[in-house]
């Protein structure tokens, strides 16, 4: 959970329209770190790093001396290398008390954003909240990493802005695989997301493009959620828009290993679940063989019972109905063959589920086009939904 004060910086944030810029990199330098060398830990080579060098981490297995808080923490634009070969990894491993594997962030929150981050290499795992987290840092790229079993996030950008997540592989976490939060310009691509509660989760960010993914074998394959989702409260962001495609979304049916919180909730079975969002695209995408739904477009209510803020109240900070939200020229087969017969929603497995129950009979422009599918269904409760091409 943010700090309050984060969670303001947050909404000026994915607005914001100025970075700072990184120093050259004229006078880059590369540390070695190893077993066998001068500087044993990771934490020793990022201290001894200016902006712009490259600290390369020979094969072996890591466990820094941090007692408290993260392994490795960063707050310089460096690039971190791990020369990981097939039979000889660089893995960083976590112990007692220590809560993320590498965190990236400014000094204070008040600082420029860290600006030019790199990691690539690092096989990241057993750490008690998240294996890569990035606070307030832009131009960043996560790149070729293996993060797992780590008790809440694998890989999880917040409050970050122009970043690319490519050619990792997140498995084992306790909440999501993979999580953008309250960041904007973030591409997602090419990653192996498995065995995670949610494999893929966006939140309260501006222009996400997620492609070329496997996301398999979580509980929800891709869930792009509400605000009320996230961990910053009630404030008002904006966000959107987002885009899922030419990804393959598959068996995600794992049984729900989450330990609290809205992911605790999530039943086996879920491609890709549009949570009350606007202005999503999902185009091009093979989403076959899960067990409650292909694609669900849900409104926030329906999909809490109405147990929150924004179902209560005459004046929500949030709407929580989806809208503008388009999927088309998918390949949706094979889905909501064998949901959770306990989920009171289970009538509704299928391909398509669209669930909108809105009682002031507002029109929503959601649209469903040029899709190859099987079984679509609906309440019949669900006003001005627009189904067709056009």
């Amino acid at each position: 959970m943010l700090k309050k004060k984060d969670q303001w910086i947050a909404t000026a944030l994915v607005a914001a329209a100025t970075i700072v810029t990184m120093p050259g990199f004229a006078a880059a330098k590369s540390i070695k770190v190893g077993p066998s060398e001068t500087l044993t830990t990771i934490q020793a080579g990022v201290d001894a790093a200016s902006n712009g060098d490259t600290v390369l981490v020979l094969p072996g297995t890591y466990h820094e001396v941090a007692v408290t808080g993260a392994a490795v923490t960063v707050n310089k634009a460096i690039r971190m290398k791990g020369k990981s070969k097939p039979d000889a990894p660089v893995i960083l491993e976590g112990v007692p008390g220590q809560s993320d594997g590498i965190l990236v962030e400014p000094v204070n929150d008040t600082d420029p954003m860290v600006d030019g981050f790199r990691i690539q290499g690092f096989t990241i795992q057993g750490f008690h909240n998240n294996g890569i987290h990035l606070r307030y840092c832009s131009n960043f790229q996560i790149q070729k990493n293996t993060v797992a079993n780590n008790e809440e996030n694998g890989i999880f950008p917040t409050l970050s802005a122009t970043g690319t997540v490519k050619r990792n592989t997140s498995y084992g976490s306790k909440d999501s695989g993979l999580w953008v939060e309250a960041s904007t310009d973030v591409r997602v691509l090419q990653n192996d997301i498995h065995d995670n509660p949610t494999g893929l989760e966006v939140t309260v960010s501006g222009s996400v493009d997620m492609e070329k993914n496997e996301i398999h074998d979580n509980t929800t394959g891709v869930g792009l959620y509400h605000p009320n989702a996230s961990g910053l409260g009630n404030q008002p962001f904006a966000y959107g828009p987002w885009t899922l495609q030419n990804n393959h979304i598959h068996d995600n049916n794992t049984a729900n290993s989450a330990m609290g919180g809205m992911a605790a909730g999530l039943p086996p079975g879920g491609g890709v679940l549009i949570l009350g969002v606007d202005d999503v695209l999902i185009t091009k995408n093979d989403i076959e063989n899960n067990n409650f739904y292909g694609v669900s477009v849900i409104d926030w209510c329906t999909a809490t019972d109405g147990a929150d803020y924004d179902c209560n109240h005459a004046m929500p900070s949030y709407d929580p109905y989806p809208d503008r939200d388009n999927t088309e020229f998918n390949t949706i087969l094979g889905n909501g063959t064998m949901p959770d017969m306990s989920n009171p929603l289970s009538a509704y497995a299928a391909d398509f589920t669209y669930i909108l129950v809105d009682s002031t009979g507002t029109h929503h422009t959601n649209r469903f086009c040029g899709n190859d599918y099987g079984t679509y269904k609906h309440p019949d409760m669900t006003p001005g939904a627009t189904l067709q091409c056009g």
